[in-house]
């Protein structure tokens, strides 16, 4: 999908905010063709006095008459629905204050049914949509195809709690629709809401998270965390907040102070509870099955708890392979994409739209629990590769997909980052490949931060392992990336990085006085850590201060050494204890170098 940003000679738009009612003429923050046919093109007009961005060309689709391929749904199915994402801000809620809660747009019904199960919850779903109808039959959910017009069309009782997750960017008049909500909850409920963050509408963003916050021909109003508030207030909300997570807005309503607490999380257990109940009602070879047990493989390879995630992925592998004959368990014998085509029925006749994410999983199963790394490499390969092609099809259908485009991208840093062990000079090579080579499908680069994540770890890799020529290729980004990172920012991987610049300096570069320099930064970026985390200061703190010690005195600058020496033997209060054989070698080497300690 081609944006266009250079919008610097348009002409401004009259057109009222639908966020806070400013009239006055709105810029033009870029052009965009419609995925609706026949295409038009749609200028996104921003507001200068709220930050919200809308569509005022566009045309209201009409959702209810829209019908949905089979490998439309089954996109949705196996990878596109994020259910611990739409699960989680029913979090903000204490769920023993709820008996009836109302979804509007609630899609497929993902939340309801985890609102159903886990809660035991009165649910009710509004939504005209197609993945609405599959979910009223594939999970037995009471949906009901229809448009909220009027506080009457939710039924004759109140709602404790009602969800409005990524649907009001698609509603033309917000602001009556938000009193309809309102009017629809019980004395003492809330509104809770989702959307897409207008603030992350820059170049910069992923295409992956891009294209699905634009959505364009079906998104109409991009809201900042400040017109959010502002349309809440104006619909009549008197206790209203709006905190910013990512791509998205998440938002609380009410007329009632306290009723929800927007910083609680999803209970990781709880998710996966659900998934197995749900998982064991559902056959492995349907969409819903097949999706249901990988986001249970994921969850529990992201935990890190690799014995039950091989366990999970198992009816995962065997689904893979009856239906479209893959050998998952088999790296080495995956198939050859080359030919696959760039749509998603054509993708999905070749593997699930998951296969990126199952690959994925499985190379970290295989290299953290089996220390394969070279079977570990082929998944990460055939992972990127997958999720790009995934990609491909999804975009040629006016969509794309973000986890995909993370995790692709991930794969094939880590496919570079695990030569370190084998091959020091192509995990060099293939870090650089990354960094200066557009991605070989869509012509996109490497998310910025996925790069100098795999930058710093590849080359701190290469220093503890003493392969440090390819350490030495990587150096110069590394401190280019240190530099560019804010007061505050990243302080652990500060640490790790400076510490080994410290080490390459000292080890083959033979400077002492930068490397007095980098150990310094990594004691810095401890301290700092220690005081930002309440006490976690992290592995490095005194052997940083030492190491600076140490190469000082070597070059003959003893004073300063005295002074580093100083603060290891006689620690500021607060500090954690230093390790009895560090002060004996920092004891040691006071004598040995005539230290005034």
């Amino acid at each position: 999908m081609h944006i266009d940003w250079n919008t610097s000679s348009a002409a401004p738009i009259d057109a009222v905010c639908p966020a806070c009612a400013d009239a006055s003429p709105k810029s033009v923050r870029l052009n965009v063709r419609s995925a609706v046919p026949p295409n038009p093109l749609l200028p996104l007009a921003l507001c200068g006095r709220c930050g919200t961005a809308f569509f005022p060309t566009l045309q209201q689709p009409e959702y209810e008459s829209a019908q949905a391929t089979d490998a439309a749904l089954a996109f949705y199915l196996e990878q596109g629905a994020g259910i611990d994402v739409m699960a989680e801000p029913l979090s903000a809620i204490d769920p023993s204050k709820v008996r009836r809660y109302l979804e509007i747009g609630c899609g497929f019904g993902f939340s309801l049914d985890v609102a159903r199960t886990v809660f035991g919850w009165s649910v009710q779903g509004i939504d005209p949509g197609f993945a609405a109808r599959a979910g009223r039959e594939l999970l037995g959910l009471d949906i009901s195809s229809i448009y909220l017009r009027t506080p009457a069309d939710a039924g004759p009782e109140p709602f404790d709690l009602v969800l409005c997750s990524e649907v009001v960017e698609h509603i033309f008049e917000p602001l009556g629709f938000l009193s309809i909500l309102r009017g629809v909850l019980a004395p003492g409920g809330t509104l809770l809401l989702t959307t897409p963050n207008a603030g992350e509408i820059k170049p910069e963003t992923s295409a992956g998270v891009l294209v699905p916050l634009l959505s364009p021909g079906y998104h109409v109003t991009l809201y900042s965390r400040e017109g959010f508030e502002a349309l809440l207030r104006r619909a009549g909300f008197t206790a209203v907040s709006v905190v910013e997570h990512g791509p998205t807005l998440r938002a609380a309503a009410s007329m009632t102070e306290g009723t929800a607490d927007l910083s609680r999380r999803l209970d990781r257990a709880r998710y996966l509870d659900y998934l197995a109940e749900r998982s064991g009602t559902v056959a492995a070879g349907t969409p819903l099955g097949l999706g249901l047990r990988y986001r249970r493989f994921k969850e529990l390879t992201h935990a890190g708890r690799f014995a039950e995630a091989r366990e999970a992925a198992v009816p995962v592998i065997e689904a893979c392979r009856a239906r479209w004959g893959l050998e998952l368990d088999k790296p080495e014998s995956l198939p050859s994409m080359a030919d696959w085509p760039a749509d998603i029925a054509g993708f999905h006749a070749r593997a699930p739209f998951s296969l990126c994410g199952i690959l994925y999983c499985l190379g970290m199963a295989v290299w953290l629990q089996d220390d394969d790394r070279e079977r570990a490499r082929l998944y990460f390969q055939a992972a990127g590769e997958a999720g790009e092609r995934a990609r491909a099809a999804l975009q040629a259908a006016g969509a794309d997909d973000g986890e995909t485009d993370d995790l692709a991208w991930r794969a094939r840093s880590y496919a570079a980052q695990i030569l370190s062990w084998s091959n020091p000079m192509g995990a060099a090579d293939g870090v650089e490949r990354l960094a200066r080579d557009p991605s070989p499908i869509l012509g996109e680069r490497i998310p910025s931060t996925i790069l100098a994540g795999l930058r710093r770890q590849t080359f701190t890799d290469l220093v503890n392992l003493g392969h440090y020529a390819a350490a030495d290729r990587l150096a110069q980004g590394v401190e280019d990336d240190l530099a560019k990172q804010e007061d505050g920012q990243g302080l652990e991987e500060t640490a790790s990085a400076g510490f080994a610049l410290g080490i390459l300096c000292v080890n083959h570069r033979k400077a002492l006085k930068s490397a007095a320099g980098w150990f310094g930064k990594a004691y810095e970026a401890s301290r700092d850590l220690g005081e930002a985390t309440g006490g976690r200061y992290g592995a490095l703190l005194w052997p940083a201060l030492y190491h600076q010690a140490e190469v000082l005195a070597a070059s003959g600058q003893k004073s300063a050494a005295a002074d580093a020496l100083r603060g290891l033997l006689t620690p500021a209060a607060g500090l954690p204890a230093v390790p009895a054989d560090l002060r004996a070698r920092a004891e040691q080497l006071a004598r040995s170098q005539r230290l005034p300690v």
